[in-house]
């Protein structure tokens, strides 16, 4: 792990910074999976609508607009998720305890 250490800081600080980064890269990796998963299912979308003309166009904005209400949803429970599991994993690198 490593890592800098600063000036007065103590070990629960360094514990905290370090849960701290670990959940910012991990955030990182959430936004960049689901922005690429999220693309290919919208393009994938677009072709059948307006490409292959397999859904009528009018229906097929309503259905890029279900993909696109699906997804957001869909990332806001996972950010939800995530800060949850961030909050708690900093109140345990500070040794507090979340039953008390």
């Amino acid at each position: 792990m490593g890592g800098m250490s600063y000036p007065g800081e103590s070990s629960v600080d360094g514990r905290v910074r370090a849960v701290e980064k670990e959940y910012a890269a991990r955030q990182t990796r959430i936004f960049v999976l689901f922005a690429l998963i999220e693309g290919i299912v919208l393009l994938v979308g677009v072709g059948l609508v307006y490409g292959l003309e397999v859904v009528d166009p009018e229906l097929g904005v309503l259905l890029l607009l279900g993909v696109a209400v699906i997804g957001g949803s869909a990332l806001s429970m996972l950010l939800m998720r995530h800060m949850q599991a961030r909050r708690r994993a900093v109140a345990q690198a500070r040794g507090e305890n979340p039953l008390f």
